[in-house]
């Protein structure tokens, strides 16, 4: 089973951020389309994109975020399927792979299979984006004792609120980030409505080793950002951002 499928229910309420939607936005304004996104979740990039007048086509393991997905309407052709071997059967001017759906991916052949396929999608000279979180090597450091419990946000609801509490631990070998993510949605009334624990692992990427595995993959690297208004990447950044044409 998909590890967010047991997630859909509380994907759009965790994830409300849009500071990066302009960005995508003006890669959108400027590249050919279609425009595919891998790994869309719920659709909290796609569908602002479709708002625009976009044609995208939406690529999702999981299938009741996919679901969530299709209510949100515009001209978005959803699939459910795996980005390493999906194929959605047209080829993309822009293809996007945001908010570290990359690093769902547990092995280096599969983080490879997932761009040969991507590639293989994409017009020649088409783009193909990937976002990452950058961490830094204190982020990812045991610290002394183990692994503690983190209140990661809380987040007002129009009727209760939504808690996250989060313990993560970091093995340096298989470059595996183990999470284990503990939810508390409360009702206006303070009453507990879901308490939920879920495990989910994903593995980090440095930029150097994304700059190469785009390499094998048969891209040409074009940009690398440190965020989404341009600014350079450098040690201090929270975000990787690759562009990278075909």
């Amino acid at each position: 089973m998909p590890e967010y499928d047991p997630l859909s229910e509380l994907y759009d309420l965790e994830y409300t951020h849009d500071y990066d939607v302009p960005f995508w936005l003006s890669l959108a304004e400027r590249e050919a389309e279609p425009i595919i996104e891998w790994g869309a979740g719920t659709g909290r990039i796609t569908a602002p994109l479709a708002a625009a007048g976009h044609d995208l086509t939406a690529v999702e393991l999981s299938t009741t975020m996919v679901e969530r997905g299709e209510k949100k309407g515009g001209n978005v052709e959803w699939m459910v399927g795996d980005m390493r071997s999906a194929n959605p059967g047209r080829r993309y001017g822009l293809a996007i792979c945001a908010f570290n759906s990359f690093l769902c991916l547990k092995r280096v052949d599969d983080a490879l299979a997932f761009l040969r396929n991507a590639r293989e999608h994409l017009v020649p000279g088409g783009l193909l984006g990937v976002e990452v979180s950058a961490f830094s090597p204190e982020e990812l450091v045991e610290p002394p004792g183990g692994p503690g419990l983190r209140h990661d946000f809380t987040r007002e609801l129009p009727e209760g609120r939504l808690d996250r509490f989060s313990v993560s631990n970091y093995d340096p070998a298989t470059q595996l980030m183990q999470m284990r993510l503990f939810y508390e949605w409360y009702a206006s009334s303070g009453v507990p409505e879901i308490r939920r624990a879920h495990d989910l692992t994903i593995r980090i990427t440095s930029r150097d080793e994304l700059d190469l595995m785009l390499q094998i993959a048969g891209f040409e690297v074009e940009v690398v950002y440190g965020n989404f208004e341009g600014e350079p990447f450098t040690s201090t950044s929270d975000h990787l951002v690759v562009l990278a044409r075909k």
